[in-house]
C-alpha cells in the first residue's frame, strides 16, 4: 500500500494547552500526510498542500538529530511504518497523523494506525474534520483527537459555515467512539465574537475547546480574554482553554 508522505519525526506536542484530550507538552512521533482540501490564510505547512507536487518526504534518522533521508513518493507503507518504530524513543505518549489532512488518505491512514496499535502505541488524530463520513471509518482506531473549527477569517473555503457543522460533526463522531477529543480554534484580530458564540453553542457538552491565537500572534490580551469569556460562559469555565504553538518558541519541529 502506498502514500503520498511529507515528512515522519519525533518531536514534543506542541498545541492544546490543559483541556481534556490534548497531549500538550507529550513526546510524540508526527507524521505528516502530504496534501489538504482547504486552504487556510495561516497554514503553516502550505508546501505540503498540493499533494502533487510533493516528490520527496523525509524521515529523522535518529530522535531529535535534525538529521534526515529524503526519499520519493508514493511511500510504502512499510516504509513508514520503519521510520515510526527507528524513532521510538520509549516515552513516545502517541502517534500524531498530520498534514496536510491524513484522512485525505484514508485507506492508508486506516491501515498504519491499525499497525500502531497493534504494536502497542496510542493513535492521536490531527484533523480539520471537515470529512466526517471519512473520519468514521478511522474513529474506532482513534485514542486521541483534535479537530480544528475553522473560524471564518480562516478563508478556508467557500462554504464556511457548512464545513463548521461538519468539523463539529466529526468531533461527535470521534467521542462516541471513544476517543479523547477536543477543538481547537485558530483567532486573529479579526474574529468575531458572535461566531465564538456560534462555535460554543455547537461544542456545549460535546468536547472541550483550545482557543489558539494565530502566530505570529496580533491579537489583543484584550480581545483574547473577551473571546475566552464569552466561549466560557456558554461551555463552562472548565471547559475551555488557551493553546500556544510552544513548540516554536522552543525552535523544535
Amino acid at each position: 500500500m502506498k502514500l503520498i508522505m511529507a515528512e515522519v519525526f519525533n518531536s514534543w506536542q506542541g498545541e492544546g494547552g490543559s483541556v481534556e484530550g490534548s497531549a500538550f507538552g507529550r513526546r510524540q512521533i508526527f507524521v505528516r500526510f502530504a496534501g489538504c482540501d482547504l486552504n487556510c490564510v495561516w497554514c503553516d505547512s502550505r508546501e505540503y498542500i498540493d499533494a502533487s507536487r510533493v516528490s520527496l518526504w523525509r524521515y529523522e534518522v535518529e530522535p531529535f538529530s535534525g538529521n534526515f533521508e529524503y526519499t520519493a513518493n508514493p511511500a510504502e507503507l512499510k516504509d513508514v511504518i520503519n521510520a515510526i518504530l527507528n524513532l521510538d524513543t520509549g516515552d513516545v505518549h502517541s502517534i500524531s497523523y498530520t498534514g496536510g489532512e491524513p484522512t485525505l488518505q484514508i485507506k492508508p491512514l486506516r491501515a498504519l494506525m491499525r499497525e500502531m496499535k497493534e504494536l502497542g502505541f496510542d493513535n492521536f488524530l490531527e484533523t480539520h474534520g471537515g470529512l466526517p463520513e471519512v473520519i468514521r471509518e478511522v474513529a474506532p482506531l482513534t485514542d486521541y483527537a483534535s479537530v480544528d473549527i475553522k473560524d471564518e477569517t480562516a478563508n478556508a473555503t467557500g462554504d464556511w459555515r457548512s464545513l463548521v457543522l461538519r468539523e463539529v460533526e466529526s468531533v461527535r463522531i470521534l467521542k462516541e467512539a471513544g476517543a479523547n477529543v477536543y477543538a481547537k480554534l485558530v483567532v486573529t484580530p479579526e474574529t468575531k465574537i458572535e461566531n465564538v458564540r456560534w462555535y460554543s453553542e455547537l461544542l456545549k457538552g460535546l468536547a472541550p475547546l483550545a482557543i489558539q491565537p494565530r502566530e505570529p500572534i496580533e491579537i489583543s490580551q484584550r480581545k483574547l480574554m473577551e473571546l475566552y469569556r464569552e466561549s466560557a460562559r456558554i461551555m463552562g469555565r472548565k471547559n475551555v482553554g488557551l493553546s500556544f504553538q510552544v513548540h516554536k518558541y522552543l525552535s523544535v519541529l
